[in-house]
């Protein structure tokens, strides 16, 4: 797939549900920029199979058996509906056989961790903010993980984004209250390029990439304005973040 155009039009036809629908759209961009992003990381690697995990299930899972047919595609992530939002529905199509539940919240227990194959790509898109363990302790653990030389793709929102910025600067906080669903809660911490870095460092990752892009597709007029505004500040103040992490130990 090599437009956005594409990948919604792969999922629209489907039995979506309104907040779906309004998920697919947002974040299709996003997913594509994802997507080019494992192609490019996969010319590391030059034997015919390789393994790739999402953590965190959702449409990108079932694109990446669509755009990578010779890998193995291993999911880690939630099994009850109630961690469901529109980004998961039981139309999206993944490998069950190739998924293990397991909350990230538990690698603050060494005893609990996973051992699964070691995989040469693992995706962690738009899950760490939603985490209240400290993301060393995650990090580390997919660090366990990661086969030699392996990568690491973290994607999440800028804490420091204009809008968030914005909010700050008029007295209002740009984060939602935690919501009254223990396995769906929401944004606990969002964080900054740096530190994302930092932490990565700490636990036995290299930075190959760090941007700031955005991602995000304004459906909305007042959206539309704002992304106007949001094509001409600096990279710190962009909507998503984007960081590679190679395993050098």
């Amino acid at each position: 797939m090599h437009f956005q155009s594409e990948i919604e039009k792969f999922f629209l036809p489907r039995n979506l549900t309104d907040d779906a629908k309004i998920y697919l759209r947002r974040h299709s961009k996003r997913f594509l920029y994802l997507l080019n992003t494992i192609k490019e990381l996969r010319t590391n690697f030059p034997q015919k199979s390789i393994r790739l995990c999402d953590v965190g299930p959702s449409f990108f899972t079932e694109l990446l058996s669509e755009n990578f047919p010779s890998d193995t595609i291993l999911s880690i992530g939630y099994e009850h509906k109630q961690s469901r939002g529109g980004h998961l529905l039981d139309d999206v199509r993944f490998d069950k056989n190739n998924f293990v539940h397991f909350d990230l919240n538990e690698t603050q227990h060494r005893q609990k961790w996973l051992t699964i194959p070691p995989c040469e790509i693992i995706i962690l898109a738009e899950v760490i903010e939603h985490l209240h363990v400290a993301p060393t302790l995650v990090l580390k653990f997919l660090h366990s993980l990661l086969s030699e030389n392996g990568f690491l793709i973290i994607q999440t929102p800028n804490a420091t984004s204009t809008l968030k910025r914005l909010l700050l600067l008029f007295g209002r906080n740009p984060y939602e209250m935690l919501r009254e669903n223990a396995e769906n809660p929401g944004h606990f911490r969002e964080y900054t390029t740096k530190e994302l870095c930092a932490i990565g460092q700490s636990c036995g990752l290299r930075v190959v990439k760090c941007e700031s892009k955005n991602y995000f597709n304004r459906l909305y007029p007042i959206e539309k304005v704002y992304g106007i505004v949001q094509s001409i500040v600096p990279s710190s103040m962009r909507e998503g973040i984007t960081l590679v992490l190679q395993k050098v130990n």
